[in-house]
């Protein structure tokens, strides 16, 4: 393994061991606590109520946020591993055909460890004699050397190969942190919006107190809005298997304007390319992670067996390229950014899909 993605995996390693699960809000109730409360009936009672549910919406913003960060680093961690199990899978090839040519040409030359061939193929006897002194033992020595190449790209793959392995298994447990999150975000979304009626409760005996926490409230969900991705966070790609990069450049086309690797930078950060597709805690499923009501109003039977299946790669992949289409995707830039926030509305997920679209064009394009 390369050291660029030897000291990335050790960094992932360190900060997946201490990122661990949310701990409950210093300064609010867990919103399952918050969600089984008694309602509260006097002002001050409401007002502390919705308080402690929007610091507990901020708290579960800044985790997801952060996981999504966190996300970003196994993509880059799980590429670089990748590329050196590729470089490591070149250089074992080149090994073995470099011993395979030798092997072959010393045996036509004659110098072969036995001396038989030396002793029929030589032109003269003086010609047998040097073969037989000089040639066998540099036969010996060149097959020695190349072996010993050979022996070391084996252990080059089999490390790489390790080490891909276990970055992917990293980037599958953060996946799975982030989908956990993503519901703790949800369910913090709804126990807010139990806080909006209870304000227009308030607002009925305090209209001062209820605008002013109203505010405060819809602060909290415009900063959640538009968290961004740190611009320094790196972002890879990771390997596309064959079948599932087949589907996003078939389903591609099927939207003018739209390419395919924003299709495969969608299914990178959803599923990893299919490697973990749920259903997720909120329950979204599949390759691409579709909600069931959004599937059966875009679904798309691709693969022609006649069910539109949101487990099926290329069913799932063109459902995503009509959904993406119809929200502004094969519209430029704009439309895109607009597509993407359908998808899932926080700006710190388009900057991850728009990064990993980058990463996934540089890659595929070498």
């Amino acid at each position: 393994m390369g050291s660029r993605a030897r000291t990335a995996l050790v960094t992932l390693l360190t900060l997946a061991a201490t990122a661990g699960a949310p701990a409950a809000p210093a300064s609010a109730a867990p919103a399952s606590a918050l969600r089984t409360a008694p309602r509260a009936g006097g002002t001050a009672d409401l007002a502390a109520r919705v308080e402690a549910l929007t610091a507990d919406y901020r708290d579960r913003t800044a985790t997801v946020t952060a996981a999504a960060d966190l996300l970003a680093r196994a993509y880059t961690v799980v590429g670089a591993a990748d590329d050196d199990a590729r470089a490591a899978a070149t250089d074992l090839a080149l090994a073995r055909g470099d011993l395979d040519a030798r092997v072959r040409a010393l045996y036509v030359l004659g110098a072969s460890a036995g001396g038989e061939l030396a002793l029929l193929t030589a032109a003269t006897p003086e010609d047998a004699l040097w073969q037989l002194d000089v040639g066998g033992p540099l036969a010996e020595r060149l097959l020695g050397d190349t072996a010993a190449v050979r022996t070391e790209a084996e252990g080059r793959a089999t490390a790489a190969r390790r080490h891909s392995d276990a970055a992917e298994r990293t980037a599958g447990q953060v996946n799975d942190r982030l989908n956990a999150l993503r519901a703790a975000q949800e369910e913090a979304a709804w126990t807010l919006a139990q806080a909006r009626g209870a304000l227009r409760q308030l607002q009925q005996q305090d209209a001062r107190a209820a605008a002013a926490a109203a505010e405060r409230l819809a602060r909290a969900r415009r900063d959640a809005d538009t968290a961004r991705l740190p611009a320094s966070t790196p972002v890879g790609a990771t390997a596309i298997p064959p079948d599932v990069e087949r589907a996003y450049r078939d389903a591609a086309p099927t939207c003018p304007g739209l390419d395919w690797t924003l299709l495969a930078a969608v299914g990178q950060v959803e599923s990893g390319h299919g490697r973990d597709d749920g259903p997720s805690s909120a329950g979204a499923i599949g390759p691409m992670q579709f909600m069931p009501a959004t599937f059966a109003a875009y679904g798309v039977d691709a693969d022609g067996d006649g069910t539109a299946d949101p487990w099926s790669v290329r069913d799932a992949v063109f459902s995503a390229a009509r959904y993406l289409c119809a929200s502004g995707a094969g519209r430029g830039a704009e439309g895109v950014h607009a597509a993407l926030l359908t998808y899932n509305h926080a700006e710190w997920y388009v900057d991850l899909v728009l990064a990993a679209r980058t990463a996934i064009r540089a890659r595929y394009a070498r």
